[in-house]
């Protein structure tokens, strides 16, 4: 009797151990679910990157458990709401009267703020709106829903609804639910990044095309450019020695016919005029020449030492004639601690002259050009050179030559050529210049370079 109760006894512990270890491996069975899911989605080519794909995932986990499939996904939105993000359907039910069914449970849960459970078999069911929800059920086909809340620091963000026609099915798969629904929360998270890392991957990998495309296109401008330059180039020195040639003769037979024949003061007149317009013809020539040669950065520099003061008074007396002409006076302050400096002084000398005769050009009749000459630090100097000119709009377009015309004595076009000019010498020597306009009329230039060869 003693051996047939014990044996008894050893019956039921197994039985109850069983029964004990049944749900533990139903839950192990559904973390491993969960966990290939959570791998595929992250791992995976063409993993569930977007919340009616984690819906369907998990919908397929609830046919093959409970013979479930009918679910709603529902997220807190920016207003606070339960905002349904998915809806999966199964052939008794349609995704619209799911979508129908979920909203009334999930107003529901809303305001219960707990688990929400609708049985059309027990009367006393589905919350504060039961009737209502119950009705909408049962138009449906369906006999029973659950509506599944998930909290996040002690706050409602999410829910999950089941809806079927089977409420033994339902009532047994509760569990589970309840274990699954946060998993399905972070799912949808998951793929909502995902969606968006692989969004600015593709915006990316789409700039880095345009970047290609741009850059091919860069390569290709600058080798038009470079092709252009070149035959620019071949075009200023075929142009300059086949007018230089002409132009020499010009000017020496004017030389000589003012200098040693008996003319007409017409004849004078005509052969001065000759004599002005080739000499200006010259200078542009020259000026354009320079021009090429600069920007095709074939500029040396002849650096040596030499008289800082001495190149300005000269560069003054080298414009004085025209100075003279257009009766503009020449106020040149060379007053300073600065003796000699190293530099190119061609291309200084070139630099100061384009200025002064472009403050010449600018001064009405009986106007000064103010000039001065002022060491600013250790390293470097300033030139400042005044006119009494109208006042410029748009100083940062000084530097850009525009509306070239034939060239003339009152011309400017020439001069702004010259400014061009010597903007880019003034850099090639390592300095810099600034405008200012002096009121109530006039323009300022500060000519800034160094001393000695900057390092």
């Amino acid at each position: 009797m003693g051996q047939q109760v014990e044996k008894n006894w050893g019956q039921e512990s197994t039985e109850a151990a069983t029964a004990r270890m049944a749900p533990l491996a139903e839950v192990n069975a559904l973390v491993e679910e969960i966990v290939d899911l959570y791998y595929d989605q992250l791992f995976s080519e063409n993993g569930i990157n977007t919340p009616k794909a984690v819906c369907k995932a998990f919908s397929d986990i609830l046919a093959r458990r409970w013979n479930l499939s009918s679910m709603i996904i529902y997220l807190r939105d920016e207003g606070n709401h339960l905002n349904e993000i998915a809806v999966c359907a199964d052939e008794h039910l349609s995704e619209a009267e799911a979508s129908h069914v979920g909203a009334q449970l999930a107003a529901a849960l809303e305001h219960e703020g707990q688990e929400l459970h609708v049985w059309l078999d027990e009367e006393e069911s589905g919350g504060p709106n039961g009737a209502e929800t119950r009705r909408a059920l049962s138009e449906a086909g369906m006999r029973a829903a659950v509506a599944v809340p998930i909290h996040a620091h002690g706050s409602l963000v999410g829910a999950v609804v089941v809806v079927t026609p089977f409420p033994e099915r339902l009532r047994v798969a509760l569990s589970g639910l309840r274990f699954i629904a946060p998993p399905i929360m972070i799912a949808v998270g998951n793929a909502r990044r995902t969606a968006a890392i692989r969004e600015q991957h593709s915006r990316i990998q789409h700039l880095i095309a345009e970047s290609e495309a741009r850059r091919r296109e860069l390569e290709e401008a600058n080798r038009e450019l470079r092709r252009v330059s070149h035959y620019r180039s071949l075009f200023l020195a075929r142009m300059s020695h086949e007018l230089r040639t002409p132009l020499t003769s010009i000017l020496g037979f004017s030389e000589i016919l003012l200098d040693h024949e008996s003319l007409t003061d017409s004849q004078r007149r005509f052969c001065e005029k000759i004599q002005s317009s080739g000499h200006q013809l010259q200078s542009s020539l020259n000026q354009l020449v320079d021009l090429s040669r600069l920007e095709a950065g074939q500029t040396e520099l002849f650096l040596h030492e030499f008289s800082l003061r001495e190149a300005l008074r000269d560069s003054g007396q080298a414009v004085s004639r025209l100075a003279k002409k257009r009766e503009v006076k020449i106020a040149c302050e060379t007053e300073s601690d600065i003796h000699t400096i190293v530099s190119d002084e061609g291309k200084l000398r070139q630099v100061f002259y384009n200025f002064m005769a472009h403050a010449i050009s600018r001064t009405p009749a009986q106007g000064t050009v103010r000039v001065g000459l002022q060491q600013i630090s250790p390293t470097h100097f300033c030139v400042r050179i005044e006119d009494e000119g109208e006042t410029i709009e748009d100083l940062s377009r000084i530097f850009e030559p525009v509306n070239i015309e034939a060239p003339t004595e009152t011309a400017s076009n020439m001069n702004e050529l010259g400014l061009a000019i010597a903007r880019r010498l003034i850099d090639v020597l390592g300095g810099r210049v600034e405008l200012e306009s002096k009121p109530p009329r006039g323009l300022r230039v500060l000519i800034q370079l160094p001393i000695r060869p900057m390092k």
